[in-house]
């Protein structure tokens, strides 16, 4: 945490407006997808409650140090997306900066690890669609307003996140990030290149495509249905 909000103001001080956008994606992207391999221990060791606790929490503190920058190509579209996608991937360089301190004994396991297997455990298609939908529920729930206090909607959006994930993490390991995917599991044994791609990146885009859509049919704000009610009650 404390070295991507160091890198984050860095980048902020230092680089031209330019490539500054650029930039601060690629450290939040990094930072977020390192985050999630020291989850895999958490996972390990303390159970799934305490993985999903750990999940809520990494969410609270990405949403208050990021800033105005994207982990997530899937919501930053109209960036480069290859510049978040190289984050990914960087992310397991610098995780591994962390296993080489030794301070546990799964890093020093994960550090000598000199090959990995894919997260994908359902077929193809299943995949698919599993990326798919939680991406499409994620995206589409990050629009809606379901709580007139703040940290609350934060904290129902991330419990749906962390539910998703802790369920779903057996099948195809529940990324709905595709740099996060990619950082994790591109180019490990039993998945091909177009199977990741196909799973991973058109699954997520296209639950976001379908997201943005339903949003246009369903949309609900709590807080604008208070201030409509409030405005009929002084009416009569």
């Amino acid at each position: 945490m404390t070295t991507g909000i160091v890198l984050r103001a860095l980048s902020a001080l230092f680089l031209p407006p330019s490539i500054r956008g650029y930039a601060v994606d690629f450290v939040s992207t990094m930072e977020a997808c390192a985050y999630f391999f020291e989850n895999n221990f958490v996972l390990a060791h303390y159970g799934s409650f305490w993985f999903a606790v750990a999940i809520v929490i990494q969410c609270f503190i990405c949403a208050r140090t990021f800033g105005e920058s994207s982990e997530n190509p899937v919501k930053a579209i109209h960036h480069l997306i290859l510049v978040q996608t190289l984050a990914g991937l960087a992310s397991y360089r610098f995780a591994k900066l962390v296993w080489a301190l030794d301070l546990i004994s799964d890093h020093h396991e994960r550090y000598y690890e000199a090959s990995c297997e894919s997260d994908l455990h359902v077929t193809l298609l299943m995949g698919f669609l599993i990326e798919m939908c939680a991406c499409l529920s994620e995206t589409w729930l990050s629009m809606q307003t379901v709580s007139s206090t703040p940290i609350l909607d934060e904290l129902i959006k991330y419990i749906n996140a962390a539910i998703m994930i802790t369920i779903g993490f057996t099948t195809t390991g529940m990324y709905f990030n595709p740099a996060m995917a990619s950082g994790h599991t591109l180019g490990c044994h039993g998945t091909a290149l177009w199977e990741h791609f196909f799973v991973y990146w058109l699954g997520p885009f296209l639950g976001c495509f379908v997201a943005l859509q339903i949003n246009k049919l369903i949309h609900f704000d709590v807080t604008k249905r208070a201030v409509e009610s409030s405005h009929d009650k002084k009416l009569k």
